[in-house]
């Protein structure tokens, strides 16, 4: 039972994956508010199935039980499902799950949250199907108040064992009686009264007890074990809590289970009436055999209803218990088979007591006697108890959960047995004597008839033989104390600790003459080491090379060194001769700052093109602040201007066509009726936006008109710049310098709008060239000396869009100089 996380680990117990499933804080405070304990208010993972490559996982969740389906190899969540029936809502319940082929969940467990209401139930939950079959609701006669075990599957058939109050004796008092109870899993569920209910539910009791004129019963059944190669069932019964403690194991074939469920009923035909024997002619749903019928249907109804108790126990294989104890209380339960020299298989149990034992115990193949080969303790504490024993035959270990961990103990216990005697004595059917290596081993290589490897595992432990002892395992590292005497156990203020262990000679104790343990049974480590001083050193050289110096010397708190909490020394460690300096020292230079050469900055991002076609350059800029020259430092080599040529591309040609000149008298115009002719031009301008140069002015259109001595006149030839109105005012130039546009508007004045020509005129401004930009300093010329003060110059270049060499177009200077000092000319 794990809280609030589910594991995935290998064989070897190693984690492999690792889910947390906590319930929200929300679900927790309601829980607490119902009046539940708020460790019992988490998440505890009931069931844990696997269908194929998925697990199917439910937990309490708080009381509120929920359930998931998740990735086998990661534990993922694939969806979520509801919990009410399939998972207990108390962590402390006891419940049963089974997960069928078909992906139908058999569960045996409490189902409402008082626990009041225990249920056999079946889900679908491969299919996602919310239909449930259960045993019938608040009726004793079916299940009354039952502490479920265990379930296995045989079969048409899924068994449940439980203990519950026997019904059939309330009328003399109450006591609990084992139980095995049996549906079939193809149960279709009956109608009416028992709709959504199990019509092929029958339950028998489980009788394992010391027979006799009065036979003394082990009536409440603690854990179960189905094995499917034997087709028995191994349980582990008890006697009530209240009576003397004892305990026993049973086993139980099928055929018996069988015989039990086809014999007659027990039934009470009324409140207080004597329990009778019956039998009913109409069987076959409980067989399985479902009829279709409404005639076979009200058999089924009436029947299922009547009859669940069976008449007869389920008895078990051999007339005694295949083991019992007295004094003892038997929980969980766990088989193996082997093969041994002279068997062909030998079944081994395993049974956990509540005092936190682990007993692992072989049943002789011939007399079916029980012998107890070994006695675990995987706890220390016998207050640990033990929650569940599974073997796994593919580590041959049996792996036990406790409410503190997880254990994987091996089957094989070999090399305990030091000499041949003991091996065989033993009568481990897990051990033979194996003379190749003169050791007690397991079957070479799992050949048990390999000629060298002898075992004659027939009989119980020889326990009258000499034992020779064996150390135990060692205990865990505790703090002793040392005194002059040695040690002792406790420590005290006045004594030094060390680390301790021990270990017992006791696994066997020696008996029966054989020899003692050899070698030591405590061992010591890490002792407590207080701290020596070493002797002092000589006398170093002055602290320094100039000022005020003086002398030391040192010691090391080394002889021998603090350990294991041992004191550190007391004292200084350096002495200092303070009355004697090194008084023929200089004095020491006044601090000069270190020098910090500079460092660049990031680029900033480049500037406007200087030309919107024809090829242009723009410019980014960095700063020498990372850091900025201090004391002397270098400038960061390099330019702190960086350039590159933009809007390369050809400049496009624009046309644009001039407004009409004014009319003008034509020179030798006048015709014979006095009046004369008129003419006006309109001129086309061609240029490149960034290149004025390539203006070239041509005459593009052409109007006459002959004007009359009264002054009217009527145009002829073109009129393509009819309906037009005059031309606006230019407007501002689009750029200050290097070369821009202005542009001018006019309206059309018909009132269709359709005049022909252009309404809008461009014209080159802003032709004057910009200001230039500065390129990097070049390198510094050479010294104009070679001894003595001299000078020497660097240059940059004006970056223009003008030809001009000279730096005009730049502001400031070209050119700089500076002193340089070569070496004195003396």
């Amino acid at each position: 039972m794990e809280m609030d996380t589910l594991y995935r680990l290998s064989f070897g117990l190693e984690i492999r994956e690792r889910m947390p499933w906590e319930a929200s804080t929300s679900i927790q405070e309601t829980c607490q508010n119902k009046g539940q304990s708020e460790i019992d208010c988490h998440n505890y993972i009931m069931v844990l199935q696997n269908y194929g490559n998925r697990l199917y996982a439910c937990g309490t969740y708080g009381f509120s039980p929920f359930c998931s389906w998740r990735q086998m190899e990661n534990l993922t969540v694939l969806n979520y499902d509801k919990g009410v029936g399939k998972c207990p809502f108390n962590p402390h319940t006891n419940i049963t799950a089974l997960m069928t082929d078909n992906g139908q969940i058999f569960v045996g467990t409490p189902t409402d949250f008082s626990g009041s209401d225990p249920a056999i139930l079946r889900a679908d939950v491969a299919q996602d199907n919310s239909r449930m079959l259960r045993t019938n609701q608040y009726n004793s006669k079916w299940l009354n108040d039952p502490q479920f075990v265990g379930s296995f599957e045989a079969g048409e058939f899924v068994y449940f064992i439980f203990r519950e109050t026997a019904v059939e004796y309330i009328n003399c008092g109450k006591v609990v009686y084992s139980r095995i109870a049996r549906v079939c899993k193809n149960d279709p569920g009956g109608s009416h009264i028992l709709k959504d209910n199990w019509i092929s539910f029958l339950k028998a009791r489980l009788n394992c007890s010391l027979p006799g004129e009065y036979p003394f019963y082990f009536n409440e059944v603690q854990g179960v074990s189905y094995s499917h190669e034997e087709g028995v069932l191994y349980a582990t019964f008890t006697t009530p809590i209240n009576s003397i403690h004892g305990s026993a194991i049973c086993a139980f074939n099928m055929s018996a289970i069988h015989a039990a469920f086809s014999g007659p009923f027990k039934v009470q035909e009324s409140v207080g009436a004597a329990w009778e024997r019956q039998d009913s002619p109409h069987r076959d749903h409980y067989e399985c055999k479902m009829g279709r019928g409404r005639t076979a249907q009200r058999h089924q109804l009436l029947d299922s209803s009547r009859y669940q108790l069976m008449d007869q126990a389920v008895q078990a294989t051999t007339l005694h218990p295949l083991h019992y104890s007295r004094l003892e209380r038997f929980s969980h339960i766990a088989l193996d088979s082997i093969s041994t020299k002279l068997h062909e298989s030998v079944r081994i149990i395993y049974v956990a007591t509540e005092e936190g034992l682990v007993k692992k115990i072989s049943v002789l193949p011939r007399t079916k006697e029980t012998c107890i080969v070994e006695i675990w303790r995987p706890e220390i504490s016998s207050s640990v108890r033990i929650r569940t024993i599974q073997f796994l035959k593919e580590t041959e270990s049996l792996y036990i959960g406790t409410e503190k961990s997880l254990i994987k103990i091996s089957a094989y216990h070999c090399n305990r047995h030091v000499s041949k005697a003991s091996c065989l004595n033993a009568m481990d059917p897990y051990c033979g004597w194996n003379e190749m290596l003169e050791m007690c081993t397991g079957p070479p290589s799992g050949d048990t008839l390999a000629r060298y490897w002898v075992q004659n595992a027939t009989e119980c432990p020889v326990l009258t033989a000499p034992v020779d002892g064996s150390w135990s395992a060692w205990s865990e590292w505790t703090k002793c104390a040392q005194s002059a005497g040695g040690l002792i156990s406790e420590h005290t203020s006045n004594t030094d600790t060390c680390l301790c262990r021990s270990r017992s000679c006791d696994n066997p104790a020696p008996k029966n003459g054989g020899q003692k343990c050899t070698g030591m049974s405590i061992e010591v480590t890490n002792c407590t080491v207080h701290g020596g001083w070493t002797e002092w050193s000589p006398y170093s050289q002055c602290s320094q090379s100039c000022g005020v110096a003086v002398k030391t010397r040192r010691r090391t708190c080394s002889n021998p060194k603090p350990a294991h909490g041992g004191r550190v020394c007391v004292g200084p460690d350096r002495s200092e001769v303070t009355h004697i300096y090194c008084t023929m020292l200089p004095p020491c230079p006044a601090p000069k700052q270190p020098a910090v050469d500079g460092g660049w900055g990031p680029w900033g991002a480049f500037g406007d093109c200087s030309s919107p076609c024809g090829g242009g350059f723009r410019i980014r800029r960095r700063k020498c602040d990372n850091p900025t020259p201090q004391n002397g430092g270098i400038d960061c080599p390099g330019c702190s201007i960086d350039y590159e040529i933009c809007n390369s591309q050809p400049c496009a040609e624009v046309k644009r066509l001039s407004s009409w000149t004014p009319w003008l008298m034509e020179l030798n115009g006048t015709t014979g009726d006095g009046g004369h002719t008129e003419r006006r031009f309109r001129y086309l301008c061609k240029a490149s936006v960034a290149d004025s140069s390539t203006l070239r002015i041509a005459l593009a259109k052409e109007e006459t008109r002959i004007c009359q001595p009264d002054g009217t006149c009527q145009r002829s030839g073109d009129n393509s710049d009819a309906g037009w109105g005059e031309w606006g005012p230019w407007g501002p130039c689009s750029v200050s310098c290097g070369g821009g546009q202005q542009i001018r508007t006019r309206q059309c004045d018909r009132g269709n709008g359709e005049c022909e020509g252009t309404g809008k005129m461009a014209r080159a401004c802003g032709t004057q060239p910009c200001k230039g930009q500065w390129g990097c300093w070049g390198d510094w010329t050479p010294c104009s000396v070679s001894c003595g003060i001299g000078k020497r110059t660097r240059t940059r270049q004006c970056l223009s869009s003008t030809d001009s060499s000279d730096g005009s177009d730049c502001d400031g200077s070209g050119i700089q100089h500076e002193i340089c000092e070569m070496p004195s000319c003396d």
